[in-house]
């Protein structure tokens, strides 16, 4: 169960992009250069600066703050999951105190209904 709530918090921190969580870096993108023909993903050097184009799996800030609002009005019969809208923290746009079942219950149920409509069709 563990393994699945760090799988989840990479796959949610990088959709969101909470600083300094995000598996998306600057090694990760060398790393699609070497291995993958993702040419939107790759690194674009300027001279002596090496900039990182947003990625396409990345939600806009107005869609993060439709899904924490969204997570904050959940609601789950008793025994189902904690409360999530508890673990919300809307002022800085995290979530907090996640337990492996509430990050199971997550990625079963909630991350295709969460992001279906917010990402693009091909992701």
């Amino acid at each position: 169960m563990h393994i699945e709530k760090n799988v989840f918090e990479n796959i949610f921190n990088t959709v969101i992009y909470v600083k300094g969580k995000t598996k998306d870096n600057i090694k990760a993108r060398l790393d699609l250069g070497l291995f993958c023909n993702h040419k939107t993903m790759e690194l674009v050097c300027d001279g002596s600066r090496v900039a990182k184009l947003r990625a396409s799996l990345v939600l806009e800030k107005n869609a993060q703050l439709l899904v924490y609002k969204w997570l904050k009005s959940l609601h789950f019969p008793d025994g189902h999951a904690s409360n999530i809208s508890r673990l919300v923290n809307m002022e800085e746009c995290r979530l907090y105190g996640m337990k492996s079942h509430d990050c199971h219950v997550f990625m079963q149920t909630l991350i295709p209904l969460a992001f279906r409509d917010l990402l693009l069709k091909g992701i």
